[in-house]
């Protein structure tokens, strides 16, 4: 089990990921268009604020405060537009509005609230807007990300297990009353493939706590859920209900690669490079932006949907996000209105920081 649990440690690591499947858009083909970036701003150093250790998630307010969940120094920290640090909240423990060192998600809802998925600790705490801690509820399962939509919450998890559903709807948080959604596999078969192991279920978790589902709210009230792999949307109505799905359309395999092996020193985890879908971004008209980057990672796109999720638009440049020979990876991508690209990046080699960059989308 030993051996089992470093692999898992390592896929969990390991995917910031991606995409597949058999179906296409209903949009007709475009053309790339080329995408430049300019960067504005650069958060993360060795200064007492911007210390940042593992974080994992961070949120955009409309006011434009950037709020960064440090997990690994068990505090949020925000900061103004420019720059500027503002206040900090939340401290490592176990008490009311406390965080462990892997709390997961921090997202302000349309409540005006902020909400922070801390799994390790099984709970979901709610602060106001300036980081007064208001409440918490007990959850029963990892969960990736959540939206609240006229009054009733939605969230999202993967486990790697026959007719899943990655959604779960409550209308009080911590009380869920209906699972739905469609399930897509990483990859075709994967599912099987981890039902065959002779110890099939620790690796039905290997996503957990790895932000692997994506969920978003539109203007009409509608949902959209998005796997870092494969490239797969699917809408759904503010009662559960699949309005449309579409894959993705890329001249890559956009499944996970990852497989299973079994010799006489135990079950082993091979993964090679994966393409990967980022976070999604809602713009005010509807519209729907979908950040993804190639195997190799060194091509970086964004596609853009209308709000009926017909694609309209595609842009790629090379790779000026994350520098992949420094070992650096994508915990989070952001784009706002202004179509200003916000990103967290990892770093083996440098402070993890947060990174905003002007798009030019002509």
């Amino acid at each position: 089990m030993k051996r089992v649990a470093l692999f898992l440690g390592f896929i969990l690591v390991l995917f910031s990921n991606n995409d597949f499947l058999n179906c296409y858009s209903d949009s007709k083909e475009l053309q790339f268009k080329p995408l430049k970036v300019e960067r504005l701003l650069t958060l993360g150093s060795d200064r007492s604020n911007e210390d940042f250790f593992k974080p994992r998630s961070f949120y955009v307010d409309k006011e434009g405060r950037i709020f960064i969940l440090d997990s690994g120094n068990g505090r949020v920290q925000c900061f103004s537009g420019d720059g500027k640090f503002l206040f900090s909240f939340g401290r490592i423990g176990q008490g009311p509005g406390e965080l462990s060192k892997d709390a997961s998600k921090i997202k302000m809802l349309e409540d005006g609230r902020i909400y922070l998925i801390d799994n390790p600790q099984r709970r979901i705490n709610v602060y106001s807007p300036e980081g007064k801690f208001l409440s918490s509820a007990k959850t029963s399962v990892y969960y990736d990300d959540l939206e609240l939509v006229d009054g009733t919450y939605f969230l999202s998890s993967m486990i790697l297990e026959k007719n899943h559903k990655p959604i779960h709807i409550a209308r009080r948080l911590g009380e869920i009353e209906k699972a739905t959604g469609l399930f897509i596999e990483p990859r075709p078969g994967l599912v099987k493939d981890i039902s065959n192991l002779s110890m099939p279920e620790p690796f039905r978790q290997i996503y957990r706590n790895c932000n692997f589902t994506r969920l978003v709210s539109t203007p009409q009230k509608e949902l959209i859920f998005s796997q870092l792999s494969p490239y797969h949307l699917v809408k759904y109505n503010s009662k559960g209900e699949i309005i449309k799905d579409v894959s993705g359309q890329t001249d890559f395999d956009t499944s996970a690669k990852i497989s299973f092996s079994v010799d006489e020193k135990g079950i082993s985890i091979q993964a090679s490079d994966q393409a990967s879908v980022f976070d999604l971004s809602v713009k005010s008209d509807g519209s729907l932006l979908v950040p993804f980057v190639n195997p190799k990672r060194d091509i970086f796109f964004i596609d853009v949907y209308d709000s009926d999720l017909n694609l309209v638009d595609r842009f790629k440049m090379p790779n000026e996000i994350f520098d992949v020979k420094k070992g650096e990876s994508i915990a989070q991508i952001y784009i706002d209105n202004l179509n200003n690209l916000y990103a967290l990046v990892r770093s083996e080699e440098d402070f993890p920081r947060l990174v905003e960059f002007r798009l030019n989308l002509n």
